[in-house]
């Protein structure tokens, strides 16, 4: 089982890889089939974890991150056909920057679920956050990725505001969520943990990035917040589960 899951987050990566290629050279519909194939893939992967795990795949860094691409694919069929937004060389880039994560950590074959993951809100919380958390690497990386000036910054500045506005509704059910979650398992809707409260300073962020966004007068100020809030994506995520020393109720995240 551990060389299929090691073949599967192989070859998605590949395809992965191939998608942002095609995207640069500007094959679209080919890095479509391209991006459509590395979902089959991840989706296959997920498969073989749940098999492994005998519990739905969530619970551990390994896990959500092999999970990435399963969202991006939809998530990229969404912006095309609603938002008049061809995105799939960016999603991918995001699902190949995961599934090198998911390598580069261990199978944790004997990992199983612990009584505070068995909730009706643990499937949803998790998928809501990684889609969330998805979109907004995008959008980071579009504003990241480009000229500070002209109208292709001012393009991509307005793609990734559009993908901000996906990802909020995700990353405000995830902290709510998770809040009711917290009270079924721990008899406290918020506990101040750190994990926490780094989710809902990411939250906040892009609550101030919205607002901003509606007054012209603060047009440069949409860069910077951008980046901000990955940035507080980046700790919420990696920072507090990775670190050592760091004693959270979420620790079985690493």
């Amino acid at each position: 089982m551990s060389y299929l899951i090691y073949t599967l987050t192989s070859l998605a990566l590949l395809f992965a890889l191939g998608t942002i290629g095609l995207h640069i050279a500007g094959h679209e519909p080919a890095a479509r089939r391209c991006h459509k194939a590395v979902w089959y893939l991840a989706a296959g992967l997920f498969v073989a974890d749940w098999v492994l795990a005998q519990a739905p795949p969530f619970g551990n860094m390994r896990h959500v991150l092999a999970f990435f691409p399963l969202v991006m694919y939809p998530a990229s069929v969404y912006l095309r056909r609603y938002r008049s937004l061809s995105a799939d060389g960016w999603l991918a880039a995001a699902s190949a920057a995961a599934l090198i994560g998911a390598l580069c950590m261990p199978l944790q074959a004997t990992w199983r679920q612990m009584p505070a993951l068995q909730s009706p809100w643990f499937a949803p919380h998790v998928i809501s956050y990684v889609l969330a958390y998805g979109l907004l690497t995008v959008a980071a990386l579009m504003v990241l990725i480009h000229p500070l000036r002209g109208g292709e910054s001012i393009r991509r500045t307005q793609n990734a505001g559009a993908l901000v506005r996906l990802a909020f509704p995700f990353m405000t059910f995830g902290l709510w969520s998770g809040a009711l979650w917290a009270d079924a398992a721990w008899g406290a809707y918020w506990s101040w943990d750190i994990k926490e409260v780094w989710a809902l300073i990411t939250w906040g962020i892009y609550i101030i990035y919205f607002h901003v966004e509606r007054h012209a007068a603060f047009a440069t100020w949409l860069r910077p917040l951008l980046l901000l809030g990955f940035a507080a994506v980046l700790v919420t995520f990696f920072v507090v589960n990775l670190l050592p020393n760091i004693q959270s109720l979420h620790s079985y995240a690493q």
